[in-house]
């Protein structure tokens, strides 16, 4: 079996003490994680008060079993849960065993054993076949380009299609055929070039008055959906007397047909403007294709006709889209039925509308798409979005289908950038399970993550930084996660370990509104600090579990809003709610949130002051996990300031120099400059370090 055939599934026997059942167990394997879903038999457990804990290790040479985060019960006969922090490559043993006193799963297990994903790696191609723009013929030679189309006709598995320099007026392009796992088909930028698909008509538009500002012209493709000028898109009104009358105070058009109808906010003609008109609906199809890497291109303008997208991955398995920039599209990538294994990685999305009023992009423009998007039906499973940036959307990115044919999505999203969004950096509104969420960056959005609803879960948000929630052309308060819909209820929810800093006056640390429901929220070791609550709560009927999580606002004397009632203190919260027996109230200390920096200074009370969750920080430093995203490395004070290797005069300078507030330390100088260890840089440390210099003294942990 290949590793991209991580998903192994069997009835597995039931071993240990205790009566036959029919459980069985399921992992799938990811790049850096494992989904594991248990099912149980119909009568296994009649009185549904089972617990299922779970331990993994490497597989082979006597490694000793770690402890899993719990498996969560999400039906009467499942529990899922997911594996953390593992490395590419690896074979994992897997045992789920159970705690049901009295039933006839008590003291039984279950184990398995199964692999983790191979990381992406591009092997060198076969053979090169060179297109560009203008190229023809069928020799597909560096010095002798052909047309893209030859190109993509003569590259076999294991062979690169390299595009060369310029723009591609092209779409609806069909790859025709499958690479394979060893041997993948690669379509790529010539290197130090750029490479543009584009979905825009490149011909000239004739306009004409038509009264009240609006000038028509006539498109030789229908229905575009996408209409740019001076480089920004402009509204698509849902009707003539909508533009006429510019009721969003846009910019926009109205399209009928191949009649097309323009009105600039300013009156002027679109003659004396760039105008971009879309007239493909798509740059590839990617449909019953697998292994196909798409490296360094750049796609805009497709935005023709419904549900546009630049690229279109149906029924299409272990494609990688890495290194691309997508650039005022109706959607970069749409992601559709028995989809499996993709990775999406390194890209660039970007389009116009940050600025957008929020009821305009709500009121049938269709552009609640972002970057990324799946759509139902979706049954595929294991795509991996990470390292990519988003940025002057309405949302960013969406990681879910609507409904889901498969057990459990095992999507990962890791290390991304939003910026600029008008409503929700990402969201996970739909069918999803097991999908994770983790050391991601989202700032200047009005959500960060969207959870409204998750069916069936579980879903983890770990390690995120979300920064200027609020933001964007709208009257809502910000919070970095949203509950709330009027859809069915939410499966298990983890937040781990995320900082929340709202900035933007009159937004919350953390926000749970109504309607909504849902199984559980559980919090642990996350920093919310708003600018009006530290946290609202007015949907107290549905479950949260919180605790080790510090509170604070920078907006007033109220702490926190639960129901109808206000606390101004931590302690009266928990009097009065049970919640955060091990909470923290205090007002954190940022290194420099200016610059996104949001580790905790050296000597912050929430170092090593978070709880240990199992399976999720395991590797943290010094006594116990620091509260917040992001976990500070071990202090050392050894008067090594500038972290050169060698204790100098110039060490004592500079630890001076931070004393007097005129050089700013990064975690490691400011531990270093603090000598004698007391978590505090003072002229003694400095006059300490310079002792050591001379062997007259000595810091804490000498060099």
């Amino acid at each position: 079996m290949t590793r991209f055939a991580a998903c192994l599934i069997a009835s597995c026997v039931l071993l240990g003490i205790g009566t036959v059942s029919g459980a069985s167990l399921e992992i799938y394997g990811t790049i850096h994680s494992m989904g594991v879903i248990v099912d149980l038999a119909p009568g296994d457990d009649p009185d549904e008060n089972a617990l299922a804990t779970v331990q993994y290790r490497i597989h082979g040479g006597g490694a000793l079993w770690r402890g899993g985060h719990p498996l969560s019960r999400v039906d009467l006969l499942r529990f899922t849960g997911s594996l953390f922090n593992l490395d590419p490559s690896t074979d994992y043993d897997v045992r789920i065993t159970f705690d049901d006193p009295g039933g006839i799963l008590h003291g039984t297990s279950l184990e398995m054993t199964g692999p983790t994903r191979d990381d992406v790696s591009v092997p060198d191609p076969i053979a090169n076949f060179y297109a560009s723009p203008d190229g023809s013929g069928s020799v597909c030679t560096e010095e002798n380009p052909c047309a893209l189309s030859e190109a993509l006709n003569m590259a076999q598995p294991g062979d690169a299609v390299v595009l060369r320099n310029g723009i591609y007026f092209t779409g609806g392009i069909i790859p025709p055929r499958s690479g394979s796992a060893a041997a993948p088909v690669i379509i790529r930028a010539y290197p130090g070039e750029t490479p543009v698909f584009d979905g825009a008509d490149p011909g000239t538009f004739a306009w004409t008055a038509a009264g009240n500002g609006v000038y028509e012209t006539t498109l030789g493709t229908g229905d575009t959906h996408l209409v740019i000028v001076d480089n920004e898109r402009i509204y698509p009104y849902q009707s003539l007397e909508d533009l006429e009358n510019l009721v969003w105070g846009l910019s926009g058009f109205y399209c009928d047909g191949t009649a097309l109808s323009v009105k600039l906010l300013d009156g002027t003609s679109a003659a004396t403007h760039a105008v971009v008109i879309s007239r493909f609906n798509h740059a590839f199809y990617v449909d019953d294709r697998d292994y196909l890497v798409f490296d360094g291109l750049t796609f805009r303008h497709y935005g023709c006709g419904s549900y546009a997208k630049a690229m279109y991955l149906n029924n299409a398995n272990d494609n990688t889209i890495q290194n691309c920039t997508f650039t005022v599209n109706d959607l970069g990538i749409g992601i559709k039925r028995t989809s499996h294994r993709n990775v999406i990685q390194s890209c660039q999305f970007r389009d116009t509308i940050f600025d957008w009023p929020w009821d305009a992009v709500k009121t049938g423009s269709q552009l609640e798409t972002g970057g990324i998007r799946f759509y139902s039906p979706c049954d595929g499973r294991g795509t991996i979005i990470r390292y990519n940036t988003f940025c002057d959307y309405f949302d960013g990115f969406g990681v879910y289908p609507e409904s889901a044919g498969a057990d459990t999505n095992e999507t990962d999203v890791y290390e991304n950038i939003a910026w600029d969004i008008g409503d929700d950096c990402i969201e996970t509104d739909g069918t999803c399970a097991n999908v994770r969420i983790w050391n991601n960056t989202f700032s200047n959005c009005l959500v960060g993550i969207s959870l409204a609803p998750v069916y069936d879960g579980p879903v983890y948000a770990i390690r995120n930084l979300i920064s200027g929630t609020g933001a964007g052309n709208n009257s809502y308060p910000g919070s970095p996660f949203k509950f709330n819909s009027g859809y069915g209820q939410s499966g298990p929810m983890y937040l781990y370990h995320n900082t929340a800093d709202a900035v933007l006056p009159g937004s919350h640390g953390l926000d749970i509104k109504a309607p909504g429901t849902w199984v559980l929220i559980t919090a642990r070791n996350n920093i919310w600090r708003g600018t009006d609550y530290g946290m609202r709560d007015y949907n107290t009927a549905n479950p949260v579990d919180l605790d080790y999580n510090c509170i604070s606002t920078t907006g007033g004397p109220t702490l926190v809003r639960w129901d109808s009632t206000n606390y101004s203190t931590l302690v009266d919260f928990t009097a009065a709610t049970g919640q955060e027996l091990h909470g923290f109230d205090l007002m954190p200390v940022f290194a420099n949130p200016s610059v996104l920096d949001y580790s905790l200074v050296p000597g912050s009370p929430l170092i090593d002051a978070g709880v240990i969750i199992p399976g999720i920080n395991d590797d943290y430093e010094g006594t116990a996990p620091d509260v917040g995203a992001f976990e500070n490395s071990a202090c050392v004070h050894d008067g090594d300031t500038n972290r050169d290797g060698i204790l100098t005069a110039g060490d004592a300078q500079l630890a001076f120099l931070i004393t007097l507030g005129a050089y700013s330390p990064s975690f490691e100088e400011a531990c270093a400059a603090d000598c004698n260890g007391n978590g505090d840089v003072t002229a003694g440390d400095a006059q300490l370090i310079f002792l050591s210099v001379l062997g007259a003294g000595e810091c804490v942990d000498p060099l």
